[in-house]
């Protein structure tokens, strides 16, 4: 395994020299995390390169310790913002600062390509927060051209410190004038900054949200990214690792799976199989979490706006990778840590690590049958192509 970037980082600091620092307590605990395996010789006496970095356990075991102390330091941040009276939502500073590539040796001897994702808080520094203090404001904005009329040019800038006071818009017809809702600190200057809604508006969308699921052509373009095991025309339980059907009566392997990407659970009984609707049914039941899932994370102005082919590309995305959540135990982050969630809910965004949007839907890879997938859904996105796997 290549040394990550942060790991170089560390052991290259004047800090790592002292070995009663935390800097060189934080190195070993990091080298113990990655580096589990033992070294072996080959014929000669001589070290020999081992064929893995660690087993899936360890590869688990790794990942969930990385999130646990990403979750202790949200939780200290947020009792320090806290206490000093800041107001800050420390998870929007959650970035992914490395994915670290990794040999995994499965349990059925395989060994297959895997990212441990490494992440840190960004957070701003305190002169951007002047005495711990800020104000949420409105602020409008009229568009600088010269068919603007006088009414919203002199609006423009306007800042209101109650939601209520904040005038209808549009002022008139064809009025392109927009409000955004501010953080700001006490010198004047802006913290955070998003697109407003008046409540009226608000309620319209949240009802067109509840209502937003993925086209009819979308299903057909995602049960072929997703792939099913059928025998004499009835989908049957198969090894999602293998692609293999599953042997009647035989234990249900890890990640046992039936018709269209459906997991199944403890206490589920597929052992007859599934009909093709029957298989639908409960992949349109699956899709339901995928549906909330993105009703919750994503932006509802950013979802009001989004064209049916970018909402499907999209419920493909997160069927795959999952919610993701900001819970120290949670392994896979899925959307909520991920960069493109960022990219999609402001589209001033900007990322060093992922400097696209593509860069950072691509993130989510493992240098095969998934790097497929991200294209596909990627043309999707951008595109509007609907022809699949390539």
């Amino acid at each position: 395994m290549k040394t990550p970037e942060f790991l170089r980082q560390l052991m290259s600091s004047p800090a790592y020299m002292d070995k009663n620092s935390k800097t060189y307590a934080m190195v070993e605990r990091y080298m113990k995390m990655l580096y589990p395996g033992m070294a072996k010789t080959d014929a000669t006496g001589r070290m020999a390169a081992p064929e893995y970095d660690m087993t899936l356990q360890q590869f688990n075991s790794a990942q969930a310790k990385l999130d646990a102390e990403l979750g202790e330091a949200i939780a200290q941040a947020e009792a320090e913002y806290e206490e000093s009276g800041q107001q800050i939502d420390v998870e929007d500073y959650v970035e992914l600062e490395e994915n670290i590539d990794v040999r995994v040796l499965l349990p059925d001897g395989r060994i297959e390509n895997k990212q441990l994702e490494f992440y840190s808080l960004d957070l701003p520094e305190n002169d951007n927060i002047p005495n711990g203090k800020t104000r949420r404001v409105w602020r409008w904005h009229a568009e600088e051209e010269d068919d603007t009329c006088e009414e919203c040019a002199l609006r423009d800038g306007e800042i209101y410190d109650n939601e209520d006071d904040i005038p209808q818009i549009p002022l008139h017809p064809n009025c392109r004038c927009s409000i955004t809702e501010d953080v700001i600190g006490t010198d004047g200057r802006t913290i955070s900054s998003k697109p407003y809604s008046s409540k009226e508006k608000k309620n319209e969308i949240e009802k067109d949200i509840r209502n937003m699921k993925i086209s009819d052509k979308g299903i057909e373009w995602l049960k072929s990214l997703e792939g099913c095991v059928k025998i004499d025309g009835k989908h049957v339980i198969y090894n999602d690792a293998t692609g293999l059907p599953v042997s009647a009566g035989a234990p249900l392997p890890p990640g046992a799976t039936i018709g269209y990407g459906h997991l199944i659970k403890t206490g589920d009984d597929f052992s007859k199989g599934l009909t093709e609707k029957e298989a639908t049914e409960l992949f349109h039941r699956d899709l339901q979490s995928t549906y909330d899932t993105i009703a919750k994370q994503i932006n509802h102005d950013v979802l009001a706006a989004m064209p049916q082919h970018q909402y499907d590309a999209l419920v493909a995305l997160v069927f795959n990778i999952g919610p993701g959540s900001g819970a120290p135990a949670n392994v896979n982050r899925g959307l909520y840590q991920s960069t493109i969630r960022k990219y999609i809910n402001d589209k001033n965004y900007r990322s060093n690590t992922y400097p696209t949007p593509e860069s950072a839907w691509r993130a989510f890879r493992n240098h095969g049958d998934l790097d497929r997938r991200r294209d596909a859904e990627w043309r999707l996105f951008q595109n509007a192509d609907y022809s699949g796997y390539r």
